[in-house]
């Protein structure tokens, strides 16, 4: 089992990155974030791995921490998500993101996820619910009722997509905003900071 590799970085991009490790290079696919963490080519990185077995092939993931990686074998784990599924969701949110969504039951968050449908985003929060998974990237949002997927986050969140903006726009005015009472002082706060970032 090959968990982590340190050497040269000799290449990088969307297929992945080269590590050339004492004169082996390895090659791993990786996740759009890992990609940005990691350093120029040329340069010397360590990558987190997780290696995956198949009839037909060996197959290496990359990852620039420890918290992707446990991301990934937690996505890896839900029945019917591979591990390409499973870059695709590290690409579009991180640890932290995953770990929120499940803990809220947030379906449109996953199927928000290029490639995965609502389905299968279904499922991910299905199961990664009840595992713990909060502990790959901590808790959850002030004001969020994790329970029955709703609560006044959830419901000013949905209001604002409503509005136009996106999702990612949407959780990044609402996470500035302390908890509120109600949806509407949550809807009132959010708009007042993305109006004072325009």
């Amino acid at each position: 089992m090959i968990d982590r590799l340190r050497g040269q970085l000799v290449e990088k991009g969307p297929e992945g990155v080269v590590v050339d490790c004492g004169g082996v290079g390895y090659r791993a696919a990786v996740p759009v974030s890992t990609l940005r963490a990691l350093p120029a080519v040329g340069e010397e990185c360590v990558v987190h791995t997780r290696m995956v077995v198949r009839e037909d092939a060996m197959l290496l993931f990359g990852f620039a921490t420890r918290e992707e990686r446990e991301a990934f074998d937690a996505l890896t784990s839900v029945s019917k998500v591979g591990p390409r599924l499973a870059l695709a969701v590290l690409s579009a949110m991180t640890p932290g993101q995953v770990a929120e969504a499940a803990a809220r039951g947030d379906v449109r968050r996953f199927a928000a996820v290029p490639g995965l449908g609502r389905k299968t985003a279904e499922r991910l929060v299905l199961e990664l619910k009840g595992r713990g998974l909060a502990a790959v990237g901590g808790g959850e949002e002030p004001g969020v009722s994790g329970g029955d997927g709703g609560g006044p986050f959830m419901e000013a969140r949905e209001a604002l997509t409503g509005l136009g903006y996106s999702i990612e726009e949407a959780e990044r005015a609402l996470r500035d905003v302390p908890p509120q009472e109600s949806v509407e002082q949550y809807i009132k706060a959010a708009l007042r900071k993305i109006g004072g970032r325009r």
